[in-house]
This record gives structure tokens, C-alpha cells and sequence, in this order.
């Protein structure tokens, strides 16, 4: 397994839609996947303090099978995203040690 990060910036004026799709994206972050299992994560935000964009991070086999958990995201789903980065990772410093809530 590998590291990868996702950075999905929002489309302007979507708070909302982000805000009422968020409880179906936590169920979906904390879904068990055999080739993909989501370690850490965050919304990223706006100078104004508000959610803009989302950084999780997974370890995965591959970069597919982030794709593959993504494509069924319902911020994804919900066209939330003007912009989604996966990028490999290697974990740096910090415990990558994870327990879901």
C-alpha cells in the first residue's frame, strides 16, 4: 500500500450544497474499501474561515483505487469540485496510526 493525497477545490458559491451533501461524504470517507482506506482528512479553508475544499489522504494500492473510492464521493457525485488533485504521498512525520470515529 501507498500514500495519496486528494485536493478538491469547491466551485464558487457552493457552500451550501457542500454543507447538506457533508453527512453522506463522512458515511462514504468511513466506508471500509479493501484496495483504498481513507487515513486522515479535512475541509480546507477560505480567508473567511468557511469550508472551501476538502484534503484527504488514503492509503491505497494504487492511484485507481483512489479514483475508484472518489468516483463514488457524494461531494464528486454532487459536483461540488471545480478542481481534484491526486497526488502520491509519503508520509513524513506524524503517527500514520488511524481509528475511525
Amino acid at each position: 500500500m501507498a500514500y495519496f493525497v486528494l485536493i478538491g477545490r469547491d466551485r464558487a458559491g457552493l457552500l451550501e450544497l457542500r454543507k447538506s451533501l457533508r453527512p453522506a461524504h463522512q458515511a462514504h470517507f468511513f466506508t471500509p474499501q479493501p484496495l483504498c482506506k481513507a487515513v486522515a482528512g479535512g475541509p480546507l479553508l477560505g480567508d473567511d474561515g468557511e469550508m472551501s475544499g476538502s484534503l484527504l489522504v488514503f492509503d491505497a494500492t494504487s492511484r485507481t483505487a483512489v479514483e475508484q473510492f472518489f468516483a463514488d464521493d457524494p461531494y464528486n457525485l454532487g459536483g461540488l469540485f471545480e478542481t481534484v488533485e491526486i497526488l502520491p504521498w509519503r508520509w513524513g512525520f506524524g503517527s500514520p496510526t488511524y481509528a475511525a470515529p
